[in-house]
């Protein structure tokens, strides 16, 4: 049996089926954890309340939702994005919390997906010791970026498809201007890892 599309996902979901909010929630929980672990400017703020927080609010708008407009993905990463927005606004917090600082589960490789993309798997890793100062390395890089649509842009074009477009409308950007964000944030991030003499990938 073919697996049902989000937007399919959201008009069962919209009809009343409960069920398609657990899909949901099983295709997007870590990616949202991913994103919103980026985004908190302060340790107060739990990345697993905001994604709580997420989907509660999927629910209560689910019925706001237009295919036609948007992927659903688009609509749900525009409105992680807000959350963290107004999280953030809250604790007039005016860092980011350091991603070296941001929680992790045990055994879960979820957690490294932007880094994974980053640092070139082909390179020779003597240790996992030395694997886990790579992707030190790479969280400590995207963390020195400045600005915040470019963090978010670059964390949003590796937990996506790479869609520029899509990336753009959670912003509330163009897509070029999308695009500019990602090719600015992976220069500065790549030039950060080769400051620290490790191999990224160039895409």
């Amino acid at each position: 049996m073919n697996q049902l599309t989000d937007e399919q996902l959201v008009e069962r979901l919209q009809g009343g089926q409960a069920g398609a909010l657990d899909q949901l929630y099983a295709r997007y929980a870590k990616k949202l954890h991913v994103f919103c672990s980026y985004n908190a400017r302060s340790d107060r703020l739990d990345p697993e309340d905001l994604v709580q927080d997420v989907f509660l609010r999927v629910i209560k708008s689910a019925h706001t939702f237009d295919p036609g407009i948007a992927y659903f993905r688009t609509w749900l990463f525009r409105i992680a994005r807000n959350r963290c927005i107004d999280a953030n606004r809250r604790e007039r917090i005016i860092r980011f919390i350091p991603i070296g600082r941001k929680p992790e589960r045990a055994g879960s490789q979820d957690q490294l997906v932007v880094e994974d993309a980053l640092v070139d798997q082909g390179a020779d890793v003597a240790s996992s010791v030395m694997r886990a100062s790579v992707v030190q390395a790479v969280r400590d890089c995207i963390d020195e970026l400045d600005h915040q649509d470019e963090k978010q842009a670059i964390v949003l074009y590796y937990l996506g498809d790479k869609v520029y477009r899509e990336i753009g409308e959670v912003l509330g950007k163009s897509t070029s201007m999308a695009r500019n964000r990602v090719k600015a944030a992976q220069d500065k991030v790549r030039r950060c890892l080769e400051r620290k003499g490790i191999n990224a990938v160039s895409y």
